[in-house]
C-alpha cells in the first residue's frame, strides 16, 4: 500500500536550499543510485546538496559517486532526506539518531513494504521497484530538466534492484520510467559496464572458491546456500562492500527456489535471502525473526553463538516455508 504525500515530498525537495541526503548502512546499488541521482538533480536546480556516507561505498557502482561527506551537522541544512531505508537501525547517518533527525525538516522516501521510519514527511510506494524509481518519478513530475548524471544514477539504481529488469518487481511503470531516463540522456553503456562487466579478478577467484568449498544444497535442490568465511575474504582481499550480486550465483542454480548467504559478525550471524518463486516469499520469514526487506529479497541477523545453531535455525525455517508454511 502506498503511504505518504508524494506532492508534499516533491514540494519540500523543491523548497530546500541546503539538503543532506542519507541512505541505509552498507549501501547497495539502489541506495547509491537514489542519493547520488537526487544530489545531481538538486544541484542542477542551484541548491547545495550533499550525500552522507559514513562508510566507503562499493567501488564497482559508478564513477559518479566520487564526492560525499562522512559526517555532518544537521543544523547546517534546511532539509534532510533519507532514501531507500526501511527502519531506524539501518540509517547510515554517521551517528545521528532519529530523535536528532526529526528536530529538522526530515523526509523519508522508500519502497519497502514494512517501512517503520517516522519522518516529518514521507512517501513509501512498495509497488515501485526501487527508491531510484521513486526519486526519478519525483524529478520527472517536477517539470525541471533532468541532468544526465541524475538520469544515469537512477537508471543504474533501478537496474540493480530489478536485476536488469529480470526480477518480478519490474512493472510496466518501471519500464516507462527507465525509458524516460534513457530519453533524458541516461548513459546505459556506462551503467551496464560499471555494474555488470567490471568484476575484479580477485572477486572471480573468491567466488570460484566459495562455490567449490561452501555450496550447500537441501530441500530436494530447492535451497542453496553458502557460509562466507572470513579467511576466504582475507585470502582474496575481498570486501563485503563489493558483494552486490554475489547471492545471484546461488539463485541462478537450476531448480533452486531460495538462495542464502551467511556472514559471520562479532555478535552473531547475518543472513541474506532471495527467492525466485512468489509462492515462497522470504520477506515474511525474515520479519518473523526480527529482520526485514522485500518479499523476494530480505535479510536478518541472529545472535547465536555458533554457525551450526544459526544455520540450523534458518534452514529449518526455510524447509517449513518450502513445505507450505506461512510466516
Amino acid at each position: 500500500m502506498v503511504t505518504g504525500d508524494f506532492s508534499g515530498v516533491l514540494a519540500a525537495l523543491l523548497a530546500g536550499e541546503r539538503v543532506l541526503l542519507l541512505t541505509h548502512s552498507r549501501p547497495d546499488g539502489d541506495a547509491l543510485g537514489s542519493v547520488f541521482g537526487m544530489r545531481a538533480f538538486l544541484n542542477s536546480l542551484g541548491k547545495t546538496a550533499e550525500v552522507l556516507l559514513p562508510e566507503e561505498p562499493p567501488s564497482r557502482f559508478l564513477p559518479l559517486i566520487d564526492r560525499f561527506v562522512r559526517n555532518a551537522d544537521p543544523a547546517a541544512y534546511d532539509l534532510i532526506v533519507l532514501l531507500d531505508c526501511a527502519n531506524p537501525p539501518r540509517i547510515g547517518a554517521g551517528g545521528l539518531t532519529m530523535e536528532e533527525l526529526n528536530r529538522y525538516n526530515f523526509i523519508s522516501i522508500d519502497h519497502h513494504r514494512a517501512n517503520s521510519i517516522q519522518a516529518v514527511l514521507s512517501y513509501t510506494d512498495p509497488e515501485c521497484s526501487s527508491a531510484s524509481e521513486i526519486a526519478a518519478r519525483l524529478a520527472l513530475d517536477s517539470g525541471h530538466p533532468l541532468p544526465v548524471e541524475a538520469a544515469t544514477c537512477w537508471l543504474a539504481g533501478i537496474m540493480t534492484d530489478t536485476g536488469s529488469f529480470r526480477f518480478s518487481n519490474t512493472s510496466g511503470g518501471t519500464l516507462r520510467v527507465a525509458a524516460e531516463l534513457l530519453d533524458r540522456g541516461a548513459e546505459l553503456e556506462l551503467a551496464t559496464n560499471s555494474l555488470f562487466f567490471n568484476k575484479p579478478l580477485n572477486q572471480l577467484k573468491f567466488e570460484t572458491e566459495l562455490v567449490e568449498q561452501q555450496l550447500r544444497i537441501a530441500c530436494n535442490g530447492e535451497l542453496a546456500w553458502a557460509f562466507v568465511p572470513d579467511e576466504l575474504l582475507e585470502k582474496y582481499d575481498f570486501s563485503l562492500r563489493e558483494d552486490e550480486g554475489l547471492i545471484d550465483i546461488f539463485r541462478g542454480i537450476s531448480g533452486v527456489k531460495i538462495a542464502m548467504l551467511i556472514f559471520h559478525q562479532p555478535d552473531g550471524y547475518r543472513f541474506s535471502l532471495r527467492s525466485k518463486d512468489r509462492r515462497f516469499p522470504v520477506g515474511p520469514l525474515a520479519r518473523s525473526l526480527g529482520g526485514g526487506g522485500h518479499d523476494m529479497a530480505s535479510g536478518l541477523k541472529l545472535d547465536l553463538p555458533t554457525l551450526e545453531e544459526a544455520e540450523k535455525r534458518i534452514v529449518d525455517a526455510i524447509t517449513e516455508l518450502l513445505a507450505g508454511k506461512s510466516f
